[in-house]
């Protein structure tokens, strides 16, 4: 029995994700030895990003180029063709300086050389260059070192068929072909399991699967994470999905994982898997109910497999978990409910355990917890631990604008080594506070932000711009206090808006009229769709608030720059931490 997880592009490349680590250590601990994790995320972006791939990409452009004017020597041809030609041209240009450059820009962002704003900033704008420019040989296709985009829908399963046989537009299909396929199936996995997170991984993700598929009938593919989470009934219809992959895990899969292991390896009886969707003769089967894994059972995660060199980070930064799920659950936007069954906490002694165990086997200070948000008690008890015991770490993490959050539990978390926490404001105005059923008050979130400015903690925001019935003046009201430049000059102060958007699911959507909606509308050709369309009885309306969107990062740009706080939460932490230092007499 062979397992082998896969973590698709795209993502942050500044940090592993959480996810194969806990599923890896989850299945040795329990008789699985022959467990392999690759972060093909990484793997891929350290094969584009060299010398010698981008002279590879240059020859392959200029190819298509002289194809172009043989096929139409006037020069003319549509729109697209004009368009797509133009762009060609300008990566023929860029890509020879470029190529000079991309390594030089890893070597800074993995060396002391981070630290250095200017040379992080250049290294940051060289890397996106160049993928964007590599990216121009599947032109209207496009990447960026976090990000990939197509014009392929990711929520309609018809269009992502599509891209996955598209050898012009999909760039991953022959970059898997080049340099993944082969060491993936020399493995001769009995199971891939594929991890998608983000949507940005839908497309990446499925062609691995197919590519996969095609060469080897009898591996079982499975796929897993939040977004097919949340599109269990969607997945039950579209039974093309089955000739890609034979099943779908969702919520938490370390036993589903492990049941399936054994299953695959036994009898094949896929009715014993917990949380899995799987195709059994014509119909389609969801193993229910849900499994939700006991947070006090489970293992240290285990890294080991990732190339933790290869991150554009200078130490490594590892993702820790103190529980699953969110202890709050009633804000009105949020269908984060969905990614798990119920709260659930792991125990404070666990937690410094793991702590410990990690900080020594990957020789890091540096943690960042990936919880919804951390409830209060379970940070003071992680601080008071880490003090006790002496352990020097540095850590950050997400944590909602309670009245517990106290100055003396702010202090004794700075103590511990909290260097950032993470906030949802959404918004500093009490009525849409009220509305979209935060739980919090807007003076007490300016006092714990205040406390945080005293102790030398710092902290993001986030924010959300067009909630249904805010209107302009609202929104400029939580821009204004954004703005505040007590929290523009303290170091480590980011803050990132986003566009209001409905999610499948979400509180809003079983109570339209209770926030002013007059309608609300699924996208007629999205079949894996994760939103909706709406109308407004008051309020901005979707395409005013778009324009406040737009405006408030503008602003905000101009007074704030995303580099390095806003750009990655991992990088904001290493480079708050080294700036303490440098200060320190």
């Amino acid at each position: 029995m062979k397992v082998l997880l896969l973590f698709p592009p795209s993502w942050h490349p500044s940090q592993p994700y959480l996810s194969l680590p806990s599923l890896t250590a989850f299945l040795r601990q329990n008789g699985v030895p022959d467990v392999v994790q690759r972060d093909i995320n990484i793997e891929l972006l350290d094969i584009l990003l060299t010398e010698k791939t981008c002279r590879e990409f240059y020859q392959k452009i200029l190819a298509k180029l002289k194809y172009i004017d043989s096929a139409w020597p006037s020069r003319r041809g549509t729109p697209f063709d004009q368009e797509k030609r133009q762009v060609l041209i300008r990566a023929v240009e860029t890509i020879p300086v470029l190529a000079k450059k991309v390594e030089p820009a890893k070597h800074t962002l993995r060396s002391e050389g981070f630290y250095d704003l200017e040379r992080y900033i250049e290294s940051v704008n060289t890397i996106n260059d160049a993928l964007g420019v590599l990216s121009a040989l599947y032109y209207p296709s496009s990447m960026t070192a976090i990000n990939n985009d197509t014009r392929y829908s990711v929520y309609s399963s018809r269009e992502i068929f599509t891209a996955l046989d598209d050898e012009e537009e999909n760039i991953f299909l022959n970059l898997y072909k080049d340099h993944i396929l082969t060491s993936i199936l020399g493995f001769s996995p009995t199971i891939v399991g594929i991890s998608i997170t983000s949507t940005s991984q839908i497309i990446p993700g499925m062609t691995l699967a197919k590519l996969i598929k095609d060469r080897n009938r009898d591996v079982h593919i499975t796929i897993g994470g939040s977004v097919f989470t949340k599109l269990i009934e969607n997945v039950k219809k579209i039974d093309g999905l089955f000739s890609i992959v034979d099943s779908f895990i969702v919520f938490e899969g370390e036993h589903a994982l492990l049941d399936l292991a054994e299953q695959v390896n036994g009898k094949r009886d896929f009715k014993k898997v917990r949380n899995l969707i799987y195709r059994d003769n014509n119909s389609i089967r969801i193993n229910e109910p849900f499994f939700a894994e006991d947070l006090n059972k489970l293992p240290t995660p285990d890294f080991d497999d990732l190339p933790l060199r290869l991150y554009h980070a200078p130490a490594s930064v590892l993702p820790v978990q103190t529980s699953r799920g969110c202890y709050y659950g009633k804000c009105a936007f949020c269908n984060l409910h969905l990614d798990h069954r119920n709260f659930r906490l792991r125990r404070p002694e666990l937690l410094l355990e793991d702590i410990h165990k990690l900080s020594q086997k990957y020789d890091t200070p540096y943690f960042f917890f990936t919880d919804e948000s951390v409830p209060v008690n379970q940070l003071r008890d992680i601080s008071l631990g880490l003090l006790e015991n002496k352990q020097d770490v540095k850590w950050m993490g997400g944590v909602r604008f309670e009245h517990a959050l106290s100055h003396d539990v702010l202090r004794k978390m700075y103590e511990s080594g909290c260097q950032k926490l993470v906030f949802g404001l959404e918004s500093y105005n009490q009525r849409v506070l009220d509305l979209m059923k935060k739980g919090t008050k807007a003076d007490r979130v300016k006092n714990i932000l205040d406390e945080c400015l005293n102790l030398g903690i710092s902290f993001h925001l986030y924010v959300i711009i067009g909630f249904p019935t805010e209107t302009e003046k609202e929104a400029l009201e939580t821009l204004d206090f954004v703005l505040k430049k007590e929290y523009l000059d303290s170091p480590g102060f980011s803050c990132l808006p986003s566009l209001f958007g409905m999610e499948k699911d979400s509180p809003i959507t079983h109570n339209p009229s209770e926030y002013g909606l007059k309608s609300i509308m699924a996208p007629g050709k999205e079949d894996l769709g994760l939103g909706y369309y709406f109308e407004v009885e008051q309020g901005m309306s979707p395409e005013e608030a778009e324009q406040m969107y737009h405006y408030v990062i503008n602003r905000l740009s101009e007074k704030l720059c995303p580099f390095p706080y806003n750009y990655s939460m991992s990088d904001g932490l290493l480079y708050i931490t080294h700036r303490k230092h440098a200060l320190k007499p």
